[in-house]
């Protein structure tokens, strides 16, 4: 249950800090006098967005803290799924800073806002009077008739198939365009890869083409040149070949002489040798050039497509051709694998939908059990409160769609006199009607959720002195089991509540301040008696004040 709640720098509030305990507590104060700052505050720690207007002072941060007795209540559990300390003293706190950022922490650990909601609505219920049942009539009667069969953590679960299931879908689709796209070019693709790769291009082939083509071209110049080089060794007395053997022979003569003379002979050598092998090679080629008419169309041939695929594709070497090659085929193994995908992803929807189908049918069976206690149940505590002939239909439709309840679709017909036809509930509810059977449906709620603490804001609006005794009594039972905590403007609320807090402005230093005590005997007395007559508080109604209380 909340413990304390600390406010500062927040709407009207400079700094605030009130104690709360168990049982049912009443706030009570002038309109406009900051109960709804108080819940506001309350909210953000709960999980609600924030907003930087609600500083008092934009210069300065703002810090709302509650604490909270865990001790009697599973919530262990929610804590160690989130990595974060779980203590029987815990404390939430929301930060916002003056630059409209604002920070969350569960026991000084800090969280996202997710976390802190998630934890916060398994700690406070707060209904206000802002909360439209009309828009979340939905969320509301599930809420309440699962909590009755039972089923929460199997609805929770078919919540968590579902969105799981829709980003499935939402993968699929992306999967479909991005293979649309894919097979649009898939064929020109295959065209241009095929192309490339039976035309078996090697690195290095285009400039041994473009060399043996060269030569081929030259050919005939080739020949006569190495005919004359041959004849030059051959026949001419005076060539080089002759002139160095000479020197070696010279040499060989001084090396008796000297070492010098013998590396010198030495190196001579090696020229002939290399000269010897020069001439052989040369020899050879002349003895084995061939020029081929057939070779050279061919060479011709296959340079003109080497260079016909570069201009096709704007590129200037074979290595570009090769890698262009590579990527094409990326891409058809890309479409390929993205085709593999979506049948994969096809066969896990249906998976995914046949689980979401068996359990949303046990969770409509198990809705329909629990409707007939449920609407006993209702009219009964409503005719305690004066609505003795209300009475409900609860219908149960099956939708062409799945939604985060299962497939069900509920219709809240409400008749609150006898001979009346039954109609939809809120279109013919009047406010003391709905306010009474909200609480109703809070009280059945209580039974069946294990939380801490409910808040309910001004619940009791429109009900007549009698019915709002009778709605206090039903809270007072509530709190029996949870913190109930009940702002009024009626005295016969206010009197049932084990503890009275009040919540007043005043003004301090040309500035308006929100304040909050909680009240003892004698200032709860005349607190209910200024409920009772105004301001100008009489001895009857001190004594009407009294009364109540007693």
């Amino acid at each position: 249950m909340l413990t304390k709640l600390s406010i500062k720098n927040f709407a009207l509030i400079d700094s605030l800090e009130i104690d709360f305990s168990n049982g049912f507590s009443i706030i009570t104060g002038d309109t406009g006098s900051g109960k709804s700052i108080l819940l506001n505050a309350l909210s953000l720690i709960v999980g609600k967005r924030a907003d930087h207007t609600s500083l008092k002072n934009d210069q300065f941060k703002c810090i709302i803290e509650g604490e909270f007795d865990l001790k009697s209540y599973e919530l262990k559990k929610i804590f160690l799924e989130n990595d974060l300390d779980y203590f029987q003293h815990s404390i939430l706190r929301r930060e916002i800073l003056p630059n409209g950022k604002s920070r969350s922490f569960v026991n000084d650990s800090p969280v996202k806002l997710e976390i802190m909601k998630s934890i916060g609505e398994k700690l406070v219920d707060i209904h206000t009077q802002s909360q439209s049942l009309v828009s979340s009539k939905d969320d509301f009667f599930f809420s309440l008739i699962d909590s009755l069969s039972e089923q929460q953590n199997i609805v929770t679960n078919f919540s968590q198939n579902l969105s799981i299931y829709k980003e499935m879908n939402l993968e699929l689709e992306k999967l479909n365009r991005l293979n649309a796209s894919l097979q649009n070019d898939y064929d020109y693709n295959q065209f241009l890869f095929n192309e490339l790769n039976n035309a078996k291009l090697r690195d290095g082939e285009q400039e041994e083409l473009e060399e043996s083509l060269k030569v081929l071209k030259n050919s005939e110049e080739i020949i006569l040149s190495l005919n004359e080089i041959d004849n030059l060794f051959q026949n001419d007395p005076n060539c080089i070949e002759n002139q160095i053997r000479n020197l070696n022979s010279i040499l060989n003569n001084l090396s008796n002489y000297s070492d010098k003379f013998q590396e010198y002979k030495n190196r001579i050598e090696s020229v002939l040798i290399e000269l010897d092998d020069v001439k052989l090679e040369l020899r050879n080629s002349s003895l084995n050039f061939n020029h081929n008419s057939t070779d050279l169309e061919g060479f011709e041939s296959r340079l003109n497509f080497i260079y016909s695929l570069q201009k096709k594709h704007s590129v200037n070497s074979i290595i570009q051709l090769i890698e262009l090659k590579d990527n094409l085929k990326k891409k058809l193994v890309e479409n390929q694998i993205v085709g593999i995908d979506i049948d994969n992803l096809k066969n896990d929807i249906l998976i995914k939908e046949s689980l979401l189908k068996e359990q949303s049918k046990k969770i409509s069976i198990s809705r329909e059990k629990v409707l007939p206690n449920l609407k006993i149940e209702i009219e009964s505590i409503l005719s305690s409160l004066g609505m003795e002939n209300a009475s409900f239909v609860f219908n149960l439709s099956k939708s062409l769609i799945y939604n985060k309840f299962g497939i069900d679709v509920i219709d809240v017909l409400f008749s609150a006199n006898k001979g009346i036809d039954f109609a939809p509930l809120f279109k013919v509810v009047s406010g003391g009607e709905l306010s009474r059977i909200l609480l109703t449906i809070k009280s059945i709620l209580s039974h069946h959720l294990n939380l801490p603490t409910m808040i309910f804001d001004e619940i009791d609006t429109g009900v007549s002195g009698e019915m709002s005794n009778a709605m206090a009594n039903l809270m007072l039972k509530m709190s029996k089991k949870m913190q109930i905590i009940s702002i009024t403007h009626l005295p016969q609320v206010a009197a049932k509540g084990n503890h009275h807090y009040n919540i007043y402005k005043y003004e301090s230093l040309g500035a308006t301040n929100t304040e909050i005590k909680k009240l003892n005997n004698r200032e709860r007395v005349e607190e209910i008696a200024k409920m009772l007559s105004g301001d100008k508080i009489s001895s009857s109604a001190l004594n009407h004040a009294k009364q109540l209380l007693n």
